[in-house]
């Protein structure tokens, strides 16, 4: 809450904030978060707000970007791309997060591999080395962010995918 004030010291209309609920207790954590909706709401804050936690992001975001060793590989609005997001990685997080409904099935997307170093990053796409669905040209040519439906996604064969596995 400190760090909030401080913050807000500034009336800035901008704020980053990484990672500001991890390592609260959950109570707190809640406190923290309806906090920063309403500061918001009242002064019209704009927040970057950078976490691993998708449930706060869909409680919180308007718009969403998923990154992977710091390159955007899918961006748009909240619900589109937490709920129906087509990139592999969004696809593997989405999946990640535990249903609270045992009778819903969700589609497995396995990631093999370890976590390529950030400062040593794969040639072309930065999630190849992990995707079961890179080919040859996922090495050879890192791949743009373009218009798929409503988000815009970094994947050659993002088309391909969704049309074997929907969304």
């Amino acid at each position: 809450r400190i760090a909030v004030a401080r913050a807000l010291a500034l009336s800035p209309r901008f704020i980053v904030l990484d990672e500001p609920t991890s390592s609260l207790d959950v109570s707190v954590q809640a406190q923290i978060v309806n906090l920063l909706k309403e500061l918001q709401a009242e002064l019209g804050l704009t927040y970057l707000f950078i976490t691993h936690d998708l449930a706060l992001v869909s409680y919180l975001a308007d718009r969403v970007g998923v990154m992977y060793l710091g390159k955007l590989m899918e961006v748009g609005g909240a619900i589109e791309v937490l709920e129906h997001g087509v990139h592999p990685y969004t696809r593997a997080l989405r999946n990640a997060v535990p249903l609270p409904d045992p009778e819903r099935l969700k589609t497995h997307v396995p990631l093999a591999g370890e976590i390529p170093s950030a400062q040593e990053p794969p040639s072309g796409c930065r999630f190849r080395t992990r995707c079961p669905w890179a080919k040859d040209r996922c090495a050879a040519e890192e791949p743009p962010l373009r218009q798929i439906g409503a988000t815009w996604v970094a994947c050659h064969f993002v088309e391909e995918i969704t049309k074997e596995v929907g969304t």
